[in-house]
């Protein structure tokens, strides 16, 4: 909190040298643009409704003649930068609001204004200049508010060392509508809510405070009044000894509304005053005060000349407190900037830049693939997620579930007729995990159920009876077993088409996963547009063909296989059919009673059972082959094992430099990005260096110290004196305070603008080595406190 101003304190005592210059420290980290990253500054900002007086306030502290008549609206805010110097001049400029382009920027930059004398400044010609400039860019429906502010930097004899910021008045309603009126809200409300803004709440007497809209943002935007300095205008437009000339002397001495930095009052030119000089104007405000019920107010906090020995000292006190915190924001933003710059890696304007950038994705994405297709999952890359689902990373778990999905299914509808009489039992030795990606294949039709003696008769017969070789009646017809073949094993190219389908969706999301993670969206889809979808569609190609390629044998030849174990089998077949008195088929699953003698059956019976029995062996032994063959020959050979080869440095070396440019060249996004990030950077390294000449001209050295270093405990000398009691704040007149003005910039001396720690609802302590001369001393343990707002002498205590 702000102590109280002394009443025999001089405006000259509250410009040193220092102080001046710490003022200037300030102005420069603003015109620097630092308000554009987020990093908001000590400023007083002066806010009322419109008509409130703020303008005679701004008028009577620097002396220039301000537009006053109502529904004059300033549409932007205006920085008043004063400092005394024996030779008159003003300078007016735009600082550009952080929306704005680099083109608008540099438009923005080539206003300026200049004065000679307070005399030839025209303020309202100024305003509309201004508003032109800032014109410039914006659509015509913006209303003419802009974010834009207007700088005066006024230099002249008696002038405080100042710097103000004028919002525009709070209006309830505007001839361009609601949409202006939030529009000031907004802006108003946006900088009342900056914790590093100091208030400066005009409230006229004309109606009740209670009412006025800039105390009640003040109230919701600094609920501790901590911030706020309330000042009273038109004090002489109250009846003489009414209930509201009491209520707003009561509100003055800070009894009716308290504010940490209290009330002042002044009393504007009043009704046809506007030719009155400055020195009339002043002491028409003295008499004014000095007679009747306000002349018991303390002197410190009446009158525009005690206000502007007020206002200066408001300001370096906060200035003072604030500078820590703000060396620590500007350090926190510079740390978060850099980081960013390196996120986007390096600049890609040139080729040799492309390609050293693609040469560095190709190799990591080989080493990712090599690992992701040997299930080697080690790097963070693979981590799994919360959820039950297997990551796209880990592409060779994704793969073999599908083999074994892809199995399963073709044991389970690879074949077109169930006959029910069999031993067959389809999905034996398949965990059931697979359940997931067996539902790839719930839309293929399940086998169709058929009675063995059905079979028989209507599918085998009527090929036997149409397709008779010559010879023996018995013989059977080769043709006969590869046709009723090719008729059960139709369903096996739907099944393994589905099969490669998913395959290579799991690849596509591989890739979209790994190639995403290592590089911007905008190289990622180029990429995968220029390179990687052609070169997959190819292999889609190749892999559609070698499909192709092994239904062949099942679909267009006649049954071949040297398969010892055939005829073992085969064998086993006839036996059970003709030796035991129940038969289990493998193709069926219902064993029935067959006849045990074979003279009981007919040629025919004896031919078709045969072929069934052939064609059922030969099933048997081909889906085996195919499954293996699909997965291995197909898959693996033209889909997966070349798959880390898809991109590697040496395809980035050989690239063609119109393909690597599409792929690898920085989007017009990135390029911005980067540009902007870059020029934030050399802003905040200007700011850093601003604070870091304003400390080493207050005697003090920055240290590029880390944040976590403890501070050094307090010389010997300073354990013995007592803490320095703290000033209350009166409540009603000021008292003297003990605080000399002189201290202020010997504790600006005491500041390490180094961004210091952090201590957040901790102590750091730190205790000196005992040395055997000290050993029967007790040794001091020094702590900080938590605030880190108050970077001060008096916040190290024993």
């Amino acid at each position: 909190m702000t102590s109280p101003l002394n009443e025999g304190d001089s405006l000259d005592q509250l410009q040193t040298p220092e102080q001046v210059e710490l003022l200037d420290t300030i102005d420069k980290l603003r015109n620097q643009g630092l308000g554009h990253y987020n990093i908001s500054l000590p400023q007083l900002i002066v806010c009322g409704d419109q008509s409130s007086g703020k303008s005679s306030v701004l008028e009577g502290l620097t002396r220039l003649r301000f537009p006053t008549k109502e529904g004059i609206c300033t549409t932007f805010a205006t920085e008043l930068v004063l400092r005394k110097n024996t030779i008159p001049s003003i300078l007016c400029t735009i600082i550009p609001g952080k929306e704005r382009s680099q083109a608008e920027k540099d438009e923005l930059s080539k206003f300026k204004q200049t004065f000679t004398s307070p005399e030839e400044f025209a303020f309202p010609k100024l305003l509309e200049e201004a508003r032109k400039c800032m014109a410039f860019g914006v659509q015509p429906d913006h209303g003419n508010f802009f974010e834009d502010i207007l700088q005066i930097r006024y230099s002249g004899p008696d002038l405080p060392s100042l710097t103000i910021v004028d919002l525009p008045g709070i209006v309830q309603s505007h001839r361009q509508g609601s949409r202006a009126v939030q529009t000031v809200r907004d802006l108003v409300q946006g900088y009342m809510a900056d914790q590093r803004s100091i208030i400066l709440a005009i409230v006229h007497a004309k109606c009740d405070y209670e009412t006025q809209a800039n105390l009640l943002w003040a109230k919701a935007f600094d609920p501790t009044a901590a911030r706020t300095m309330g000042i009273i205008t038109k004090p002489d437009c109250l009846d003489p000894n009414s209930d509201s000339e009491a209520q707003f002397i009561k509100l003055a001495k800070n009894q009716e509304y308290p504010l940490d930095l209290g009330w002042h009052c002044v009393k504007n030119r009043g009704f046809g005053m506007d030719e009155q000089s400055n020195k009339e104007r002043d002491e028409s405000e003295a008499q004014f005060f000095a007679a009747g019920n306000w002349a018991p107010l303390s002197r410190a906090n009446v009158g525009i000349d005690a206000l502007r020995n007020k206002l200066s000292r408001v300001l370096l006190q906060h200035i003072r407190k604030e500078l820590p915190s703000l060396s620590v924001a500007i350090f926190d933003a510079l740390a978060a900037t850099e980081r960013s710059l390196k996120g986007l890696g390096q600049p890609r304007d040139e080729a040799q830049q492309q390609r050293n950038f693609l040469m560095e994705k190709a190799q990591r994405f080989q080493a990712l693939t090599l690992d992701a297709l040997r299930g080697i999952y080690s790097d963070p890359f693979f981590a799994l997620s919360l959820s039950d689902s297997i990551p796209p990373a880990r592409l060779r778990t994704e793969i073999q579930n599908l083999n074994l999905a892809f199995a399963y299914t073709m044991y389970r509808k690879g074949h077109q007729w169930q006959i029910v009489d069999g031993q067959y039992s389809p999905g034996h030795g398949f965990p059931s995990l697979l359940s997931t990606s067996i539902d790839n294949y719930d839309g293929l039709p399940e086998p169709i159920n058929i009675e063995r003696s059905k079979f028989l008769n209507e599918r085998i017969g009527t090929q036997v009876r149409l397709s008779r070789p010559s010879g023996l009646p018995s013989l059977v017809n080769t043709w006969v077993i590869g046709e009723v073949f090719r008729q059960q094993a139709q369903p096996w190219e739907a099944i393994a088409r589905q099969h490669l389908s998913d395959v290579y969706d799991a690849v596509n999301a591989y890739l979209h996963e790994s190639l995403s993670n290592m590089m911007d969206q905008d190289t990622f889809h180029a990429l995968m547009q220029e390179h990687v979808e052609p070169e997959l569609q190819q292999r889609w190609q190749r892999l559609s063909a070698k499909l192709d390629e092994l239904l062949v044998p099942y679909q267009q030849q006649e049954p071949i296989i040297y398969d010892p174990s055939f005829i073992h089998d085969l064998e086993q077949i006839r036996a059970k059919r003709y030796f035991e008195p129940k038969n289990q088929f493998a193709l069926g699953s219902a064993p029935k009673s067959a006849p045990t003698q074979l003279l009981t059956e007919s040629m025919d019976d004896f031919t078709n059972c045969e072929i069934l029995n052939l064609m059922h062996t030969y099933y048997k032994k081909s889906i085996s082959v195919f499954i293996s063959n699909v997965t291995v020959l197909a898959i693996e050979n033209c889909l997966i094992t070349e798959l880390p080869s898809l991109l590697n440095p040496e395809l980035v070396l050989n690239m063609e430099e119109e393909k690597l440019s599409v792929i690898a060249a920085e989007s017009e996004e990135i390029s911005s990005e980067r540009a902007a990030l870059k020029q934030k950077l050399e802003d905040l390294k200007a700011g850093k260096r601003v604070l870091d000449s304003q400390a080493r001209r207050s005697g003090k050295v920055t240290r590029n110290t880390p944040r976590s270093q403890k501070a050094p405990p307090k010389p010997a000398a300073a354990q013995a004196q007592p803490p320095r009691p703290k000033t209350p704040v009166s409540q009603t007149t000021p008292q003297n305070s003990d605080v000399q003005i002189d201290d202020l910039t010997s504790g600006i001396n005491a500041f390490n603008l180094t961004p210091p720690a952090k201590p957040k609802h901790q102590i750091a302590t730190l205790t000196p080595p005992k040395s055997p001369k000290a050993a029967a001393e007790p040794t001091p343990t020094w702590k900080m406190r938590e605030r880190v707002d108050s970077w001060r002498s008096e916040d190290w205590e024993e």
